[in-house]
This record gives C-alpha cells, structure tokens and sequence, in this order.
C-alpha cells in the first residue's frame, strides 16, 4: 500500500509510479510508446477509514470510524489522527483488517495492553506477596514512605 500504478491505455504496460518519476522524472508519459499514463489503484474495493483522538486524553482513547466526523460540530471532542484506505467491514461487521493496516501507520494504534510483571519471592518463588509499609527508619528513628514485600509463604521481606 502506498505505492500507486500507473497503466498506460495504449500499450497496456503497467509501472510504479515512484520508478517512473526516478528514471524520467515524470509519471505521466509511457517510457514504452509515449501515450498518457492512467492511474492505476491497487485496491479499488477498498475505502476511506478516519481515526479519530478523544481530546479529553489527548488522543489515548482513540476510534476507528468508516464515516467522517464533522470536526466543525465535534471539534471540541475529537481530532483527526489518519485518513487511510483499507478493506470494508466484514460481513460479521468486523473492522480487524482495517486495524491491521492502520498499526502500519501508527504502531500503537488498538494494541492489547501490556500484563503487569508478576512479582515472586526470590527465595522460595511464591507468587503470594504482600506490600507493607516501613514503619520507621533505623538511622533516623522516623517514619519513612518506604515500602517492602512480605512473602506470605516463607515470611521473608525483600
């Protein structure tokens, strides 16, 4: 995607249109038999996807819609984050290859949320951990805004 063809009516000679422009510095006349190029679309079926960016979060709430928003009207919620061309829905009303295509534009676009890191004892690997505060510091006698873990298991503070 991105790159579009050029066919000539002509002779029927088919050329990407960024190899024409490097070689002849133009994409419009046929380097075969010097005829009008016609553009030419990868994917004709495909449409125009918008993904919009909630304002309220700066954009980290995000939505893919299949139909513009009126940024005149709503402009004061949402802002324009990609205009691209990918597949339609599906007939299960999936927009999944949509997304596809939109994570090559913007990589963290609809990404899974990434798992918490799971903490174990390093002593005895027991996942059952608890955080307790320290009550006071040794050197200084007062209370601190320290924390540790407790392993509920061998009772050891790490």
């Amino acid at each position: 995607m991105g790159q579009d063809n050029v066919k000539c009516p002509k002779c029927g000679s088919s050329y990407n249109r960024m190899y024409l422009m490097g070689k002849q510095g133009n994409a419009d006349v046929c380097p075969l038999c010097g005829a009008e190029m016609q553009t030419e679309e990868e994917h004709p079926d495909w449409i125009t996807w918008w993904y919009y960016g909630h304002k309220s979060d700066n954009g980290k709430t995000a939505s893919l819609r299949d139909e513009p928003i009126d940024l005149n009207e709503h402009g004061d919620k949402f802002f324009l984050i990609k205009e691209f061309k990918a597949p339609p829905r599906d007939s299960s009303g999936s927009s999944e290859k949509a997304k596809e295509i939109l994570r090559t534009y913007v990589p963290g676009a609809f990404a899974e949320p990434k798992e918490a890191p799971k903490v174990s004892c390093p002593y005895c690997f027991s996942s059952e951990v608890q955080i307790v505060p320290k009550k006071f510091s040794l050197l200084t006698g007062f209370a601190t805004n320290q924390f540790q873990r407790v392993c509920l298991r061998c009772k050891r503070k790490f």
